[in-house]
């Protein structure tokens, strides 16, 4: 039941804040029968609670002819997913099992956001998670910890403040301030941990490149966005330190699963989520799929991520038990996550849209280009540099209109904007011009 598994987590992640190396021996050495005994129990009592409270899953279960009291594991739910559209355009009072104490947002780059609602008991149990992070990164009593996450609506600047205070190290969580400032602070406050996204990260190592500063950093947790394997070592080499990535996203309400030092896939948080692959191909990759064990105010059942990766067989080096799932290969939409959120064809359409010069025929282009990522919009012009000049203070007077995050981002350099004027015709390799690719693997 929901109680029991989350009672069992909070065990052992109260443990590990006095003993982080007991917990992980602990974790090791948990019985595998147990601990799948335990979630089968936890999906049975969610699925009874959102038949009986949800108006949502009331309704979907009757239409799929379900009976919550005969569902014993996830194969007698097939069939019955939850896509990110349907929790967009469903009224929050069907979604609700209990009172929400907070709301948090998934960003909102194309205005179509998603909402996931909580208890404050739900948030503080998600933030023990980073117990066993800090554990498996060998974080000790010396360390400190920066705490660079935005806050804004989403979930990334509260949960790494509350893993923070969790932790009981000393901390700092002023949310997505300057890089520079963080910098200069290193030396003041002796942070060894840094929690940002990956953006923020690369933008603060190559301020700290310029200036020469390199004090000792232990480990950077990152998580939200897809890091290209260039990136990641660029970071590496120049710290001297690991960069551990999480697997976290507002639906989840927390992370599904992070990194060990063996950086051999995400270790599943199991005991928080069951977790299957949908419709996988012949090597094992399809979508990521999970249902919420722990959560009551708004549990969500099958949810369907859109982010396609596989579980790595066998298991790791490290020992801890729990499964892993490979870094994610791509999306099953047009979404890309990157320094801008998740973006979406529609946003660079609305950027575009109307500027003389150029007609129905772009393309952006996500690259890299040493640390920072780059927007590079491909339109079809035989204008050259006017067109160029104009399509840029176009764009830029667009985002600082009417994204402003987006915007402040693009003016501290953590990412850049670039305008390629191509040839009529050149974009259109079919019927179809792909309208956002993603680059990054190919950039150097």
């Amino acid at each position: 039941m929901i109680g029991l598994a989350r009672g069992v987590s909070a065990l052992l992640l109260r443990a590990g804040r006095r003993a982080p190396r007991r917990l992980l021996w602990m974790i090791r050495h948990l019985p595998s029968a147990g601990l799948d005994a335990v979630r089968r129990a936890a999906l049975r009592r969610t699925v009874r609670l959102v038949a009986k409270r949800s108006r949502f899953y009331r309704d979907k279960f009757a239409s799929l002819r379900i009976d919550p009291a005969r569902v014993r594991g996830l194969a007698d739910l097939h069939g019955c997913e939850t896509t990110p559209d349907e929790l967009r355009a469903t009224d929050p009072d069907a979604l609700l099992c209990g009172r929400p104490d907070l709301v948090v947002e998934s960003s909102g780059t194309t205005g179509r956001v998603n909402r996931i609602y909580l208890s404050h008991a739900e948030l503080e149990h998600y933030a023990r998670q980073g117990v066993i992070l800090l554990a498996m990164i060998g974080a000790g009593p010396e360390d400190r910890i920066l705490g660079a996450f935005d806050y804004a609506w989403g979930l990334g600047g509260v949960y790494a403040q509350r893993v923070g205070a969790r932790s009981g190290l000393f901390g700092a969580f002023p949310g997505l301030v300057e890089p520079g400032e963080a910098v200069e602070r290193l030396k003041d406050y002796g942070f060894t941990i840094i929690m940002a996204d990956p953006f923020w990260i690369a933008r603060f190592t190559e301020i700290a490149m310029r200036r020469d500063i390199r004090p000792p950093i232990k480990a950077f947790v990152s998580g939200a966005e897809r890091i290209t394997d260039h990136l990641r070592a660029t970071i590496e080499d120049y710290w001297k330190a690991p960069l551990y990535m999480t697997y976290a996203s507002t639906e989840l309400g927390a992370s599904l699963g992070a990194e060990c030092p063996e950086k051999t896939g995400y270790h599943l948080h199991e005991y928080d989520y069951a977790v299957e692959i949908l419709n996988p191909d012949a090597d094992g990759f399809g979508e990521v799929v999970f249902t919420t064990l722990t959560r009551s105010v708004m549990p969500l059942v099958r949810y369907r991520t859109r982010d396609v990766a596989r579980l790595v067989p066998g298991r790791c080096p490290c020992g801890l038990p729990f499964r892993r799932l490979s870094t994610i290969r791509g999306r099953t939409d047009e979404v890309i996550a990157c320094v801008w959120g998740d973006v979406h064809p529609a946003l660079f359409e609305e950027l575009l849209r109307g500027i003389p010069g150029i007609g129905d025929e772009w393309q952006v282009a996500l690259r890299e280009s040493g640390l920072r990522p780059v927007f590079e919009f491909r339109v079809a012009s035989d204008g050259g540099c006017a067109v160029r000049a104009a399509v840029q203070s176009a764009i830029q007077a667009r985002l600082a209109e009417r994204y402003p995050p987006l915007w402040t981002k693009t003016q501290q350099q953590m990412c850049d904007i670039l305008i390629r004027p191509v040839p009529p015709g050149t974009l259109r390799t079919g019927r179809k011009i792909r309208r956002l690719v993603d680059e990054r693997d190919r950039s150097t």
